[in-house]
């Protein structure tokens, strides 16, 4: 959306621009009372290009932690979507492991490669795991936690991130 408002007003610049060189004493031209008047509307336009960018990818970044959405299957808690999900059965404990079973993409099955790759809210990483030539889309893995917090488990296939889930981790 912002990105959208940013690009509006880049061209809306542009347009002035094209206005001032092509026609200056055009009537909407005119509307600026002093020649002053048009920069300061340029320069604000501008400013608020670059404000609309930078809310755009700042609030982009932070919404790839948000925690997964739930939803329920066959009496099951699910987290995720149709490109992915886990089995949440119980709460996520940090340094206690986590039996579940990982719903992947179609994409995955009988696919050559496929991992799963963590990241903390921060920095932290931990080694990934390898599911071995998935020919369901239902795969059990033993998921463990070294540290609380919000965990993205990024589904890699073939060597390119497919889909995420964030799911939140206890302390003990």
């Amino acid at each position: 959306m912002f990105l959208y408002l940013a690009f509006f007003l880049l061209l809306l610049n542009v347009v002035f621009l094209v206005l001032k060189k092509v026609a200056p004493y055009s009537e909407i031209m005119n509307s600026f009372k002093t020649v002053n008047g048009f920069w300061k509307a340029q320069a604000a336009c501008l400013s608020l290009v670059l404000l609309f960018v930078f809310l755009h990818f700042s609030g982009e970044e932070r919404a790839k932690w948000h925690i997964s959405r739930d939803y329920v299957s066959d009496g099951v808690l699910y987290l995720g979507d149709e490109s992915g999900s886990i089995e949440y059965q119980s709460l996520v404990v940090e340094e206690r492991n986590y039996e579940t079973n990982v719903i992947l993409p179609i994409a995955a099955v009988n696919s050559d490669k496929v991992r799963l790759l963590f990241t903390h809210d921060g920095s932290a990483k931990r080694e990934p795991i390898a599911l071995s030539q998935p020919h369901d889309k239902k795969q059990p893995v033993k998921l463990w936690f070294p540290e609380s917090g919000k965990w993205r488990m990024d589904i890699e296939i073939d060597g390119n991130v497919y889909s995420s889930i964030v799911l939140p981790v206890k302390e003990k």
